[in-house]
């Protein structure tokens, strides 16, 4: 919310022809006023629903994330990652279905999403950003929740020549680190020739976070720990069957299948419990360079031409360490013996010894003590060892993601007589991200962990037996320890995996649009235009998916790299394939090489409620080139074979080709009613889609091999190509009726779409026929090409008024029907997946219909100019969003009960700040508050449970000193000064992840010249 113009001419051709509009003359204020007038004039003329945030001044946005000021607009939503925010969500629509456009073009993600990450425009490039809330025709589809407008600044807007240069050291309290951001800035309105100017604009910033977090992951229904006869959850084909003992008289038409029935009704008994419980940390480094290039050029009084060229680099180096305890089978747990052979000899899965944990009244586990033995769950010829066996891990994954967006773009706009105006552009995005991993694992054996559960938190709180400290690397190299039966608990070696990917995404578009001036009592101006885009989204993981020779089975050679070890006394070979062997002494000495502890402030500080028991530092191997490379080739860890192996182009992991043509016509409306100003406009958008997609399919066969036992097999692998296409209309009204000189009552109906994720779209196809089981579907995973787009009809009305420059007060009401949306992962049978008559069980993304949201908004700002000096300089600013669904026509999956919550809608949002500008004293406090919301709709990795995130609030605050006499100005800010951290959560009994992203400080100076 700012703007100080003294540097800038604050006028605009197109706002000189708005009645109502501020010129240069009225506008004599600076800073922090200066920005907030600006946005109240921009939302008072706006041909809909909009709120704007305006830049205090050249290279002075009010945050250094853009993320972090759209949040304090009126609901608007934010997500935040590191504590920086990345994306947002308008009126509880998610990122994906919101809009944003940098200079007119769209922002482009090179992730698969069609949401942007904010952090990679550096806010000190933009001059003003527009949330229309609203639609009107002229306004390109795609922002269902609404639409972003990021405006960077045009050479002809300045006055005189400007300089600016801003230093800055930022610390994060985590890290303890301190790293730089500088800012370059330089424009002229005449440069070598007259109407010509130049601006140059530039951003660095190096940056360190880090967030700790505690984990009760993949939450699961495995085993019976309390012997209830009560059942945690019910199933209709087994209700008659009412304890665990009864389910032995299911039976079925074989042992096999009366074994399965059997688990089926056993199943309804049994308790949830995490089955990863873990410490993390993840440490980022992220470098980032953005720069924009901006020449205009007035080639006559009547025509004006620009170009633009906007680069964002950012190089990112993250350090996952992952400490857990693997609970994924029941062999981890003490277990009683299993009961007795039921009808049709159908086995029982064995239950939890009695004593060995505890279980909540809503059949939640709290705490349990792991198996004090190891147990073989393979054959005494091929031992496979679990229970107390290779338990603990920590895991080190090196990231790193080398990306960069490239916005160009070019257009005129061309007064052709006194009536017709024509505004016409072309523009070319790419985003690229280059990615590669790295990790190391190394685990060990362990008898009788305690994990415990019953805190505050209701996160894991580990307590080993007194022979084992996590903190010391040489426990996963001790072959002393033994289980309670004295047998030896094995050792093993560590695995290594290498995943290396490109993501690409690229839009060009052409745009024109013309204005009309017509005289006629009603209608003022007829608007017309047309767009073209095309949009591609190409990404390439490890390949190895093309089948070179069916006889064979013979693939693709990957990227990917995989390697386990066998720790041995004397072994006989160095490697066998992807499996490496070394001694106990080699084992060793690598681990001791390798090994290193977490740094910076201790685990988990600052987090709120972190219970006591908790480490404060973890063990971890590093994944250090130079001491792997002297026990294992690490030659294929690069991205040669990304995209061509063996004389070919590998097979993408998704390609999406998506051409979008539309055409709209607008009438605006100036004329009377009752004495009162009517202003408004009613138009059609038209607009068709056509989508192609490449992906993987992948057939594979669960079968009796020749021994008599079952083996798993892939019987086909090919490219999958798969089109889909539609046409919308999509009609918009907006009205604006002057009550009084000050007092207006908005409305706004229209219609509107937003595209599936590509990512969703991709016809990636794997699927599984179990030739053991008879008159069951093929079972598969795959995208879905033919979703249908979100469509939405959004209503509104708002009273808003506007006493004097410096203050609003705005009341608002919409309503929002979602006609189609997206539902991920949800299970279904009897799919023709290929349309050829043959029918599967898909899991896939799948239409949702019928969502209706709604809400209330309130908003109010202001400066305090009618108290005495110097207490004028005084304002303050806020606003409170009340939003619902309706109805969301949407089910838990874990439970079949209906899901009342809608994705990242949050039923409360508010902001509140607080500023004092005058003369040579600036300062600003915010706070930024969400209430809980849904995350996910469907976690596979849960249960197929919804996972929701706690509310949050963020306080925020800025401190400038400004010297003008000598050019320069000082700063010093903070962001998340009350230490919040985000939980994320099924239930209050079943948390899943606590985490914490610390505190960021910016001390800097800022000249100008």
């Amino acid at each position: 919310m700012l703007m100080s113009d003294s540097a800038i001419a604050q006028t605009n051709d197109e706002g000189k022809k708005k009645e109502g509009a501020v010129s240069a003359a009225d506008i004599v204020v600076v800073g922090t006023r200066a920005s907030l007038q600006s946005a109240i004039n921009r939302k008072k003329i706006a041909n809909t629903v909009v709120d704007s945030i305006v830049a205090d001044d050249i290279a002075s946005f009010p945050d250094k994330n853009i993320g972090d000021s759209l949040a304090r607009i009126t609901g608007v939503q934010l997500s935040r990652d590191f504590g920086e925010g990345t994306q947002i969500s308008i009126r509880g629509v998610e990122p994906d279905l919101n809009r944003v456009e940098i200079n007119g073009v769209s922002q482009v993600s090179a992730t698969g999403t069609r949401a942007g990450d904010f952090r990679e425009i550096a806010a000190e490039l933009v001059k003003s950003i527009d949330v229309y809330k609203g639609y009107a025709v002229d306004l390109t589809e795609g922002g269902i929740g609404g639409t972003v407008r990021v405006e960077t600044r045009k050479p002809l807007e300045l006055k005189d020549p400007l300089f600016s240069l801003t230093a800055a050291g930022q610390n994060q309290e985590l890290t303890e680190t301190w790293k730089p951001r500088l800012t370059f800035f330089a424009g002229a309105p005449k440069f070598l020739i007259d109407g010509l100017g130049i601006l140059v604009n530039a951003t660095y910033s190096d940056v360190d976070t880090r967030q700790d977090y505690i984990s009760n992951t993949n939450w699961s229904r495995l085993a019976d720990f309390d012997h209830s006869t009560e059942k945690t959850v019910a199933d209709p084909l087994y209700a008659n069957y009412n304890t665990y003992e009864s389910c032995a008289g299911v039976g079925g038409t074989s042992t096999a299948n009366a074994t399965a029935r059997r688990l089926a009704c056993e199943t309804q008994f049994f308790d949830w419990a995490p089955t990863v419980p873990r410490y993390r940390q993840w440490v980022r480094n992220d470098k980032r360079i953005s720069g924009d290039v901006t020449l205009q050029y007035q080639v006559a009084p009547s025509f004006r031409a620009y170009a633009n060229a906007q680069i964002n680099l950012r190089n990112q180096r993250l350090q996952d360490t992952n400490y857990s305890i693997d609970l994924g089978r029941i062999e981890r747990f003490n277990l009683d013996p299993a009961l007795a052979a039921g009808t049709n000899g159908g086995t029982s899965r064995p239950r939890v010894q009695l004593g060995t944990s505890t279980v909540n009244e809503n059949h939640v586990v709290t705490s349990l003590t792991t198996a004090v033995n190891a147990v073989n769950v393979g054959t005494a010829a091929a031992p496979n060892w679990n229970g107390a066996a290779n338990i603990v891990g920590v895991q080190r994954r090196d990231f790193s993601y080398d990306q960069n967006s490239k916005y160009f773009s070019g257009g005129f706009t061309w007064d052709v007589g006194s009536r017709l105006k024509i505004d016409a552009m072309g523009s070319h995005a790419t985003a690229h991200t280059e990615q590669e991993t790295n990790l190391i694992s190394i685990g060990t054996s362990v008898a009788g962990i305690s994990i415990d559960r019953s805190n505050d938190q209701g996160v894991p709180v580990f307590t080993f037996p007194s022979s084992f400290d996590p903190a010391d690397p040489n426990v996963y190299t001790d072959y002393s320890r033994v289980g309670a039966n004295g047998q030896p608990l094995p050792v093993y070696g560590p695995a290594l995996q290498y995943r290396p990917g490109q993501l690409n995404n690229t839009e060009d578009q052409l745009k024109f649009d013309a204005d009309w001036e017509i005289d006629h009592p009603i209608v003022s101006k007829i608007e017309f235009g047309g767009q073209w885009r095309r949009q591609k989204f190409l990404n390439y993981a490890g390949g190895g998916s093309r089948l070179l020779d069916p006889t064979t089975m013979t693939y693709q050679s990957s990227a990917n790299v995989s390697y386990t070890t066998n720790i041995v006394e004397n072994p006989t070979q160095t490697r066998n394939g992807n499996t490496w062997y070394m001694t106990p002494a080699q084992y060793q000495a690598m681990v001791s090489a390798l090994g290193g502890v977490t740094g910076g402030a201790p685990l988990f500080s600052g987090l709120k409620g972190a219970p006591s028991g908790i480490p404060s530092a973890i063990a971890f191997p590093n994944f250090d080139a130079s001491v792997l490379s002297q026990f294992y080739d690490l030659s294929g860890f690069d991205q040669d074979l990304v995209l061509e192996a063996n004389g070919l182009p590998q097979i993408p992991s998704a390609r999406i080709d998506e051409k979008i043509y539309a055409g709209y016509v607008m009438a605006d409306i100036d004329t009377e009613i009752f004495g009162m100003r009517l202003t408004g406009n009613a138009g059609l958008r038209w607009t068709h889609t056509k989508d192609t997609g490449v992906g993987t399919n992948i057939s594979r066969v669960t079968r009796v091999n020749a021994t008599g036992g079952t083996e798993t097999v892939t019987i086909a692998a090919q490219e999958a190509l798969i089109s889909n296409s539609y046409t919308d209309f999509l009609p918009a009204f907006n009205a604006n009726l002057e009550l009084t000189r000050d007092l207006f009552l908005r409305a706004n109906w229209a219609k509107n779409l937003a595209r599936p994720k590509p990512a969703d779209l991709v016809p990636n196809i794997n699927c599984l026929d179990d030739q053991t089981l008879i008159g069951t579907d093929d079972v598969c995973t795959a995208g879905n090409p033919d979703l249908k787009p979100y469509r939405a009809d959004q209503w509104e009305a708002n009273l808003a008024w506007y006493p004097n420059a410096d203050t609003m007060l705005s009341l608002g009401y919409y309503k929002k029907y979602e006609s189609s949306f997206v539902i991920p992962n949800v299970t279904r049978s009897g799919v023709d997946l290929f349309h050829d008559g043959t029918s599967y069980t898909v899991r896939q993304p799948v239409n949702g219909y019928g969502a209706l949201l709604d809400g209330i908004e309130a908003s109010a700002q202001t400066a305090f100019t009618f108290l005495p000096k110097p207490f004028d300089g005084f304002g303050a600013s806020g606003n409170f969003t009340y939003a619902r669904a309706i109805r969301t026509n949407l089910t838990n999956s874990a439970t079949g009960a209906e899901l009342k919550e809608y994705p990242g809608l949050s039923k409360y949002t508010y902001n509140a700040s607080f500023f004092y500008d005058k003369d040579w004293l600036n300062f600003r406090v915010s706070y930024n508050y969400r209430s809980k919301w849904l995350d996910t709709v469907i976690s596979a990795t849960n249960g197929n449970n919804p996972l929701y995130r706690k509310g949050e609030g963020y306080l925020d605050g800025k401190i400038t000193l400004r010297f003008p006499e000598y050019h320069f100005s000082v700063f010093l800010e903070g962001q998340n000064l009350n230490k919040e951290y985000s939980k994320v959560y099924i239930n209050k009994d079943m948390p899943v992840d606590l985490y914490y992203p610390g505190r960021r400080f910016f001390v800097g100076i800022q000249g100008k010249f």
